[in-house]
């Protein structure tokens, strides 16, 4: 193992201690896999109070969840509330992964997937077109109890943030890496207490480094230097001499 490997895995022990204390120990209850699939869309890059709240109000304007599905993606939004976090993303997304569904069971349920083995339980969730990694290891994780560790951008961050990650890895090689940190037994209760702690904080922003600007120098200005006036030079005046008688004489 790397040192850098090393310092993650103590880095993410000890943030696992943390998040675990900090945690109540309450399991959800489980739920119909379309409606964990709707639920877990609701709680990428966001939280779980959030998507439980966005769940009733959508649950309180349709009869259920295969009439959500065949409501407008803007119908949709406008359930949830449009200041909700990425809400025409994640409803256009949701929406694609529940015709899918449909196209591959002739039903809004996920009937087929309960029979088949754990491998390809997350295969069928993993190849849904729009769904996120995160949402695809929830559904698998809480309805059929595979290994898996949902991990969206905004735990990534937080992750990196308190040094279990290197910057710029990808939710989906996080969780792999994850996943090889912690047993299948303790998945359940690592995921709970991961998306406890990450609900509790904000998005860490990305820091972008200023660049150091350095400002141009205006031409040094050579030194002007002010020429002294020419000094008048006194002209004489030269005065003609009146001629005399005696010279007048001599001249002629």
């Amino acid at each position: 193992m790397a040192k850098s490997d090393s310092k993650q895995v103590k880095a993410l022990n000890a943030l696992l201690k943390k998040a675990r204390s900090a945690w109540k120990g309450e399991e959800p209850a489980p739920l119909e896999p379309t409606t964990q699939l709707v639920l877990g869309f609701l709680t990428w890059n966001s939280t779980v109070k959030q998507a439980e709240g966005a769940l009733e109000k959508i649950m309180s304007h349709v009869v259920d969840l295969n009439e959500m599905r065949v409501s407008l993606h803007h119908e949709i939004v406008e359930m949830i509330g449009v200041r909700y976090p990425m809400a025409e993303e994640r409803v256009i997304r949701m929406r694609e992964a529940m015709f899918e569904v449909f196209a591959r069971e002739h039903d809004w349920r996920m009937n087929s997937v309960k029979s088949k083995g754990k491998r390809e339980q997350r295969e069928y969730l993993d190849t849904l077109p729009g769904i996120p990694p995160y949402v695809a290891a929830q559904v698998a994780l809480l309805c059929f109890g595979a290994h898996a560790l949902p991990v969206d951008d905004k735990l990534t961050a937080l992750l990196i943030q308190e040094g279990v990650a290197e910057p710029d890895t990808p939710p989906a090689d996080l969780e792999s890496w994850l996943l090889r940190q912690i047993k299948a037994g303790d998945a359940l209760e690592a995921h709970l207490a991961l998306q406890h702690w990450a609900d509790g904080k904000k998005m860490p922003s990305a820091k972008t480094p200023r660049k150091k600007t350095t400002a141009k120098k205006a031409p040094a200005r050579k030194p002007t230097t002010r020429k002294k006036p020419a000094k008048k030079t006194a002209v004489k005046k030269t005065t003609k001499k009146k001629a005399t008688r005696s010279r007048v004489a001599k001249k002629k």
